[in-house]
């Protein structure tokens, strides 16, 4: 009985924290960050203004918290689903959802980057908080491979800032620069040409050829 009332007010508590977090996401959109105030996020949301600060500290951490999760976790999740297939599987199964999951939060993304050239504290809080961590978990798989010796002794980071980059080339220019009249790139032809070349450039090839003699 305690149990269920225990489970039964954690259930409510996370539907209030989501009922806010959506609130806050339609309020920023519209009047943007700097614009928006806890009154109307709590308006939006239908409860006190006061209700908010029971879940988030700040109206920054409201923004940042809108991100973190799917960012980070849907990441993590990919991962532990490819792992032990194929280094050729495993990319793309990253590439895919990290394009995924900004196309799903696309708006949010936008907002975020333009709130962060005029607030250094949400940048710091941004890096700190999404993308050090998504890019963690990339590089574990990297530091593995290099390990092994299936990938030259690189720096991880390096090697994670490289795929990264190269994808990241393409979502500038589709989504930043709007420029698909110029040439429209076919996501699945880019993200499997990012990998071919990704992989080109970092496989061993010399132990690629030492388990050749070996068998």
């Amino acid at each position: 009985m305690v149990a269920d009332q225990v489970d039964s007010r954690k259930t409510r508590s996370n539907n209030r924290q989501q009922q806010i977090l959506d609130a806050a996401m339609t309020v920023f959109l519209k009047k943007g960050f700097s614009g928006s105030t806890t009154k109307e996020i709590a308006k939006e949301a239908g409860v006190a203004e006061g209700t908010i600060f029971r879940y988030f500290k700040t109206k920054k951490d409201l923004l940042l918290e809108l991100a973190s999760p799917g960012i980070v976790q849907s990441l993590a999740d990919t991962m532990e689903g490819t792992s032990g297939q194929s280094d050729e599987v495993i990319l793309k199964a990253i590439l895919t959802n990290r394009l995924e999951v900004f196309n799903q939060n696309r708006e949010l993304v936008q907002l975020l980057i333009a709130e962060a050239r005029f607030h250094p504290e949400i940048k710091e809080q941004f890096v700190e908080r999404i993308v050090l961590r998504a890019a963690a978990v990339m590089q574990r798989f990297m530091t593995e491979r290099v390990a092994a010796g299936d990938f030259k002794d690189m720096d991880p980071k390096i090697l994670t800032g490289a795929l990264v980059g190269m994808m990241g080339f393409f979502v500038l220019w589709k989504e930043f620069l709007l420029a698909d009249k110029y040439v429209d790139f076919n996501s699945e032809t880019v993200i499997d040409s990012v990998i071919e070349v990704f992989l080109n450039g970092v496989r061993n090839k010399e132990k690629g050829e030492d388990d050749e003699n070996k068998a």
